[in-house]
């Protein structure tokens, strides 16, 4: 689950088959929640030819983009990176909708990139790193994006926090403070930072980009996302509540919390009869 061992990744989540089936559901319901078609309005569509994926998992993201985005002359270069290719579908070069050829490679973030990937790409895409990042960690990160882009290219970076776990009734039931509490603290034990949205916002107004704008989507208000944010907050609750109870040491072993987790579960999805859970999603534009 998390690894902290010397020259070893910072990770909270697992790679298995069931983790890439809640983040192919996870995808579906942020798209449904942001209201548009995966690139911020304020980045120009048509003036996009090589996009990249940082912590791209199963590709899912870029598949999207290539049935969406307009087709082009040259092809879309549509290129994905991750850590680990755990997640990578069979072939990690294959067609995407349209034709369009979809790249898979194993990159780390904090590392510098290859000669041929340095300023190739127009938009970077980067999606809910906050479990993969330690807090000294997210300035590298953007020194290295800085390496991707072309001038005047984009950065689109989106993120959570632990308010994940709130709904829109108050006061919170004591499980929802359990599950922040035990996330916040395994992230601090970790070195991470638990509210990644204002530490991607930070970092980036201090850096070498301009232009640079955030914006938080929330299910506040939308009832029609319940059933939806509720699955959603469930899976995150076994994803990432059970590798924080071991490291906190609230469960000595992974059983033990996820028995503790499944209590938690129970807890919530019985408090969301009467209440909707309030995801805040904050996604930061800057520009090159």
């Amino acid at each position: 689950m998390a690894n902290t061992l010397p020259g070893q990744e910072t990770y909270l989540l697992s790679r298995d088959r069931a983790e890439t089936e809640r983040l192919n559901k996870q995808h579906q319901f942020l798209i449904d929640l942001l209201g548009y078609q995966y690139i911020h309005p304020s980045i120009p569509k048509n003036q996009l030819t090589s996009i990249a994926d940082l912590g791209t998992g199963n590709g899912i993201w870029l598949k999207e983009i290539a049935r969406t985005l307009p087709s082009s002359i040259p092809p879309l270069h549509l290129q994905g990176f991750d850590i680990s290719a755990a997640q990578f579908p069979p072939q990690p070069q294959f067609h995407g909708p349209g034709k369009t050829w979809i790249l898979l490679s194993v990159h780390d973030i904090l590392k510098k990139w290859p000669a041929e990937h340095r300023g190739r790409y127009d938009f970077v895409h980067i999606r809910l790193l906050t479990a993969a990042l330690k807090t000294e960690s997210y300035k590298v990160a953007l020194k290295n994006v800085r390496e991707l882009l072309k001038p005047n290219g984009y950065i689109q970076w989106e993120e959570v926090d632990i308010t994940t776990f709130h709904t829109d009734k108050t006061p919170q039931i004591p499980a929802i403070a359990k599950m922040s509490q035990s996330v916040r603290h395994a992230m601090i034990k970790m070195g991470m930072s638990p509210f990644a949205p204002q530490r991607v916002y930070e970092e980036l107004c201090s850096s070498e980009f301009r232009n640079i704008h955030r914006q938080t989507y929330t299910t506040k208000g939308k009832e029609y996302l319940h059933d939806a944010a509720q699955e959603w907050v469930v899976g995150v609750i076994r994803a990432l509540v059970v590798p924080s109870m071991v490291i906190t040491g609230e469960a000595m072993y992974e059983a033990h919390a996820k028995s503790q987790a499944e209590v938690l579960v129970a807890e919530f999805e019985e408090h969301c009869k009467h209440a909707l859970p309030l995801i805040n999603f904050t996604v930061v534009v800057a520009q090159l």
